[in-house]
């Protein structure tokens, strides 16, 4: 096993919280920036940052005498307080205290609370097509971890043992992912949205990271350092000539990229974070590894959880815009840094104290 391995349930490799606040960073960019809509490939990220970090603590788990039990404790402690705390903001606080702030696409989205506290505001996104009102439409990405979580335990659990197996396991689902958001239109009646929102839509994520588990703890990754770093600079190759084809931007509301793109987004993932992963000090690694990529990953999940509803409200008070559509990068700023501050605040304030409640191994 890789030596750095066995810190996976201790936190102690700073490069992925890097990528997490490369993401959170990158997705903000996307929310806040119209130039940056190819960075809506940022979820991707988070999801194979997920798929990698689950699966090592789920192997790292394995034997021990309430395996499923304190994984899902666990995972609820560090999903559900802020998460409901913010529902509980938007659906109980808001509609009595401020009803004045309560518009009519807010109404609609009252009506499908109930979606966003079981945690399948993305089935709804699939079915009904994206709500009108935006404030928590990235609250997708937590259904779809939440399903996760769900299925994932059992995965590990039975196949573990049988690496080869499932290895394979792991590749079939990838393909069936890629078919799903290819072909499950042609069987159901789905919203364009359930490419991006779905869970098998977004399985060959995940799955990408839990083979990067398995190759970087059984120390297979330092020899093909080299092809990692032709992989990176290959695939924005790819993209871009792409874009010139199609002649249209690398986004997920393109129809070619919703069925095909995602896939060359997790190669390109998979690749820089088994490259940063590998031994010997580079460039990504160092960046990625430094105090503020670390702190913007430690926060990571308070800032995406306030970013959206965030930059809304400044947006709406029209301090930054000359037009209520506008996006300037003044406003993107305030919005990043207010984001952080929210971030800062709910960590400190209400995270760390759940995280405190989970189970002793």
């Amino acid at each position: 096993m890789h030596p750095q391995s066995a810190h996976l349930l201790s936190g102690k490799i700073k490069v992925l919280d890097g990528f997490r606040g490369l993401a959170v960073f990158l997705l903000c960019c996307y929310h806040f920036l119209h130039f940056f809509s190819f960075a809506f490939a940022s979820v991707d990220l988070f999801f194979v940052l997920s798929g990698f970090l689950i699966t090592g603590k789920l192997v790292e788990a394995l034997g021990s005498k309430n395996y499923f039990r304190n994984f899902y404790i666990n995972r609820i402690l560090r999903i559900v307080p802020l998460c409901f705390t913010v529902l509980l903001i938007f659906f109980v606080l808001i509609p009595v205290l401020l009803p004045s702030f309560v518009s009519a696409s807010f109404k609609e989205l009252l009506q499908q609370q109930v979606y966003y506290w079981t945690f399948t505001a993305n089935i709804q996104d699939a079915l009904q097509g994206w709500p009108l009102n935006i404030t928590l439409i990235h609250f997708w990405s937590l259904a779809c971890e939440m399903q996760f979580y769900l299925v994932w335990p059992f995965v590990i659990y039975f196949f573990y043992k049988k690496k080869g197996s499932l290895v394979i396991i792991l590749v079939v689902f990838s393909l069936l992912s890629i078919l799903f958001r290819v072909y499950a239109n042609d069987y159901w009646h789905l919203r364009f949205a359930y490419r991006h929102v779905l869970l098998p839509s977004r399985l060959d994520s995940f799955c990408a990271g839990a083979l990067l588990y398995l190759a970087f703890s059984g120390d297979k990754i330092t020899p093909y350092k080299k092809a990692f770093g032709f992989i990176i600079a290959f695939v924005p190759c790819i993209v871009l000539l792409i874009m010139a084809v199609i002649k249209a931007p690398w986004h997920f509301g393109v129809e070619f990229v919703s069925k095909y793109g995602y896939t060359l987004n997790v190669i390109f993932w998979f690749a820089l974070v088994a490259f940063a992963l590998t031994p010997g000090s580079n460039f990504c690694e160092r960046l990625l590894s430094g105090r503020v990529m670390t702190s913007l990953g430690k926060y990571s999940y308070g800032i995406y959880v306030f970013h959206l509803p965030v930059y809304i409200i400044i947006a709406k008070k029209n301090l930054f815009n000359t037009g209520p559509e506008d996006k300037t990068l003044l406003l993107a700023v305030v919005a990043f840094a207010v984001s952080c501050v929210c971030g800062f605040a709910s960590f400190h304030l209400l995270e760390k104290h759940f995280l405190k409640l989970k189970p002793v191994k």
